[in-house]
């Protein structure tokens, strides 16, 4: 990453703090279990595809997950929490 915003040298509590509680649940969720599909964390947090996909565009915006390539299918993408250990 070339250029890194403001947010992206705060703890990721305090980015944390100013979401939905929807993106905090999809946030715990993906630190607590892994990477996981769109679909798998709907089915996860019993939230709506809609809720999830809004979740995790503001989870990204606040830099604390990042996409990645769904091997078993290339149309899906894995969500995961960003490694603690890039941000510094």
């Amino acid at each position: 990453m070339c250029c890194r915003t403001e947010t992206a040298y705060q703890s990721p509590e305090t980015r944390l703090e100013s979401l939905t509680p929807s993106a905090k649940f999809v946030y715990t969720v993906l630190d607590y279990e892994g990477p996981l599909t769109q679909k798998a964390l709907a089915e996860q947090t019993r939230l709506s595809q809609r809720s999830v996909r809004s979740a995790l565009a503001d989870l990204d915006d606040a830099d604390l997950v990042e996409e990645r390539i769904y091997p078993s299918d290339a149309r899906q993408r894995l969500y995961a929490v960003v490694d603690r250990d890039d941000e510094r």
